[in-house]
């Protein structure tokens, strides 16, 4: 296949990154003025999410997943979900994927179907990083809370971290994950800010499996973004369309989504053929009577 006859992506994948009170999620909640989202809580606070216009919240699943130390049900909840390809249901009391108990007693629950999802659906995990946490605790769920992570624990975090970030790298459908971010050494040993995601070997690697990485800051008492590549030595952000969010007035990633709507192909690129062929008509003719005369 020709580089030319390759479409365009009509899908994008987004890190948000920042530390705590950066406003990341206000940033990314904003995106349901024009986007349905599908909204994963891990952290137990969604409350951004009720500060929100009563328009803008209708267009918001919630899959609200309780975790914790004692209950790792995020870890659990979205290996189950992406292995099974997006499809299922979440109960709202556990937030467990395919509950056996919450449907035999007629409680609420959600379904999901990343398949269906179309260009104005939106997946988004709040956060990546409360994921991470999640897959130690659930490697270690059976020990005691004084227990310390052996080298086994670590290997199953890695392995469960490794197997996230190849989901997000590989969706084909919108996904906006928040992490929050920690500074370590990248391999060319300099310092960098980078979204937080299990170890700091992982946290280094996670970036590559999006198109975007954004990071949220608070400057001068207000909320700014920055995604340029080339916008910080010490933090991590970069846009595979050159989308910088530090350009624009107020922060937002309404344009990011925007631009990936593909363009349909122009019905007259095929006039330049007939103009072509009706010129070497006249021409035939031409030559025909110049040939009779």
């Amino acid at each position: 296949m020709k580089l030319a006859e390759k479409e365009k992506s009509s899908t994008t994948r987004v890190c948000v990154m920042g530390l705590s009170g950066t406003g990341k999620s206000t940033l990314v909640s904003k995106l349901a003025e024009k986007f349905k989202l599908y909204w994963f809580t891990l952290d137990n606070d969604a409350d951004v999410l009720l500060k929100l216009p009563l328009a803008w919240q209708e267009n918001i699943e919630l899959y609200d997943l309780p975790d914790s130390a004692v209950f790792p049900v995020a870890c659990e909840t979205l290996l189950k979900l992406f292995k099974a390809k997006g499809k299922g249901y979440i109960c709202h009391q556990h937030g467990i994927f395919n509950c056996l108990i919450c449907p035999k007693q007629n409680k609420p629950i959600s379904q999901i179907n990343f398949q269906t999802l179309g260009q104005n659906d939106i997946v988004v995990i709040d956060t990546g990083s409360q994921l991470a946490m999640s897959a130690l605790a659930h490697s270690t769920k059976d020990q005691e809370v004084t227990y310390k992570p052996e080298w086994d624990d670590w290997g199953a975090v890695r392995k469960w971290t490794e197997f996230f970030a190849s989901e997000f790298q590989a969706a084909k459908f919108n996904l906006v994950v928040t992490f929050h971010c920690i500074e370590t050494a990248l391999e060319d040993e300099r310092e960098k800010m980078v979204p937080a995601f299990g170890s700091k070997d992982m946290s280094t690697k996670v970036a590559k499996a999006f198109s975007h990485v954004v990071y949220c800051d608070v400057k001068n008492r207000k909320h700014v973004a920055y995604s340029s590549s080339t916008w910080s030595n010490t933090v991590l952000t970069k846009s595979r369309t050159d989308f910088k969010i530090e350009d624009l007035g107020e922060p937002s990633l309404i344009p990011i989504f925007e631009k990936k709507i593909p363009a349909t192909k122009m019905e007259s690129e095929p006039e330049p053929v007939v103009q072509i062929s009706s010129a070497r008509a006249n021409l035939q003719a031409l030559l025909k009577k110049g040939t009779t005369t």
